[in-house]
């Protein structure tokens, strides 16, 4: 008899670590796979079907009812544990609706967790093969990479998440700390990323190359959140530049079809949109001489300046201002804020 599949999926890593070591120590047959997120939980749904669902309710992005919705739609004989802190109604009609078998609550316990899932594979049917028709339509992304390795003649080649967790490989880097050189990467893809969008490209299309001791690296993205990333053994100069073009983003696109036939992603969705343009740079400002100031001065006739005093003075006893407040004309001219009268005195 096969083994059954059981998949966690959980953001926590202490979490999911912790329950693939009591289920691979329990003494049971099992095939344990473990992920951080749904999308992750989708892409490894794709390599085959599964028998047991145990997922956390609150994942980064879709949810975890969100997720064991899709996989019905692929795996409607799987079973489903759901794993959150107090279901509320709601939560728990829907779960129930989608087959969920039992609620746990963190913190876990090995032993009732181990007793949940004998109880939920006993009420389910081990190994239970979808249609042939899902099959022969779900996406083989690890095939397509080491199609795409083949093709180019390289050491290795990823399908990296904008986490920087690998989701699918073909290959390996044996001279390279994977690990410790994806986040610099990452960080220029995700520049790539906000080049194209202030460039106003609605789908990017980006391609960069690294160059190092051992290995050259290219990347160029899969959609706005994925990362196909391309490895060779180092040689003087980027030589493999054109077959990248061509093969890299053919796999590109393909890989994100499959992306979108497996829910990850919307197959229509559209990058973020381009950054409002900034604003002109504002005029400089004319510095104006004291020469210049006399000059509008004395166009100004003394009767304009009592007018405009005049109504200043009313203006201000409508609002009630405190008294002292308003300044004669003479005040003004003695205090230096009037101009002296270009005409002579009589």
């Amino acid at each position: 008899m096969t083994a059954p599949r059981i998949l966690l999926v959980d953001d926590q890593r202490q979490v999911s670590r912790m329950l693939r070591a009591s289920l691979e120590l329990s003494g049971q047959d099992y095939n344990v796979a473990d992920v951080a997120s749904a999308e992750e939980a989708l892409i490894e749904l794709a390599r085959g079907p599964i028998d047991l669902l145990v997922t956390d309710l609150r994942l980064p992005g879709m949810s975890g009812l969100e997720l064991l919705a899709k996989v019905r739609l692929q795996n409607p004989k799987a079973r489903a544990i759901l794993i959150t802190g107090a279901p509320t109604d709601e939560i728990a009609a829907e779960a129930t609706a989608l087959g969920v078998i039992a609620f746990l609550r963190k913190p876990l316990g090995t032993s009732f967790f181990l007793e949940a899932v004998a109880r939920a594979l006993e009420a389910g049917v081990a190994a239970i093969e979808p249609e042939e028709a899902v099959e022969e339509e779900r996406p083989r992304i690890a095939e397509r990479l080491a199609e795409l390795r083949r093709e180019l003649g390289a050491e290795a080649a990823f399908l990296v998440g904008d986490n920087g967790r690998v989701l699918a490989r073909a290959g390996d880097l044996v001279n390279l700390d994977l690990d410790a050189t994806l986040p610099p990467l990452m960080a220029a893809f995700s520049a790539g990323l906000k080049v194209s969008q202030l460039m106003g490209a609605s789908i990017p299309g980006n391609l960069q190359y690294f160059s190092g001791p051992s290995y050259d690296f290219y990347m160029t993205n899969v959609g706005a959140a994925y990362c196909l990333l391309m490895a060779f053994t180092a040689k003087p100069e980027a030589g493999q530049m054109g077959a990248v073009v061509h093969f890299g983003r053919r796999a590109a696109s393909d890989l994100l079809a499959a992306l979108s036939s497996l829910g990850v992603i919307e197959p229509n969705a559209k990058a973020e949109a381009p950054l409002p343009p900034a604003p002109p740079p504002m005029e400089p400002v004319r510095e104006v001489s004291a020469r210049e100031l006399a000059s509008a001065a004395r166009k100004v006739g003394r009767k304009d300046v009592e007018s405009y005093w005049d109504d200043a003075v009313a203006d201000a006893k409508d609002l009630n201002p405190a008294e002292g407040d308003a300044l004669s004309y003479e005040q003004a001219r003695r205090l230096g804020l009037l101009p002296e009268d270009p005409e002579p005195k009589g």
